[in-house]
């Protein structure tokens, strides 16, 4: 079975880091997309040798400002 990388839904801002970057959406239901597209991705990833330190792609963290970020791989 081949699993296919998954588009991140419309975000608001992407900040890029070292081994994942973080992507930040109006919603919690488009960071609840977001985030699971970034596992599926973080999968794919992880079986390519690609590991991603003390993140976790596909948590969400909610902003001070009511905004959502979800950490990618």
């Amino acid at each position: 079975m081949t699993v296919s990388y998954q588009e991140y839904p419309p975000h608001t801002h992407k900040r890029g880091g070292c081994k994942v970057d973080w992507i930040n959406f109006k919603t919690k239901e488009l960071a609840e997309e977001g985030s699971k597209a970034a596992r599926i991705n973080s999968w794919i990833k992880w079986d390519q040798g690609f590991d991603f330190g003390y993140q976790d792609p596909g948590k969400i963290t909610e902003e001070d400002d009511g905004t959502f970020t979800v950490c990618i791989p």
